[in-house]
């Protein structure tokens, strides 16, 4: 199973129903994060790939790529404070 984020759920939208950041707010959130959080959001949503391909790009499992994003997502909402 391919887990895919971003485009179409709208997952990554941060903010109350509705409600969308401004780009210059999530960058500069998104850069505050620590280099491990922004490799694996970089490889999975912005490069919209799956965990399989993020795993097999980043050698490491998949396992490993998803709890890095839940991780990384946590630390972005919270640098937005949400």
């Amino acid at each position: 199973m391919a887990l895919r984020m971003g485009r179409s759920t709208g997952s990554f939208v941060p903010g109350s129903v509705g409600e969308r950041a401004r780009p210059a707010v999530v960058a500069r959130a998104f850069q505050a994060l620590p280099p491990a959080h922004r490799e694996i959001l970089a490889e999975t949503v912005f490069r919209d790939r799956s965990v399989n391909e993020a795993a097999a790009l980043l050698g490491v499992p998949v396992d490993v790529v998803k709890l890095r994003v839940y991780h990384a997502l946590r630390a972005l909402n919270a640098a937005l404070g949400r």
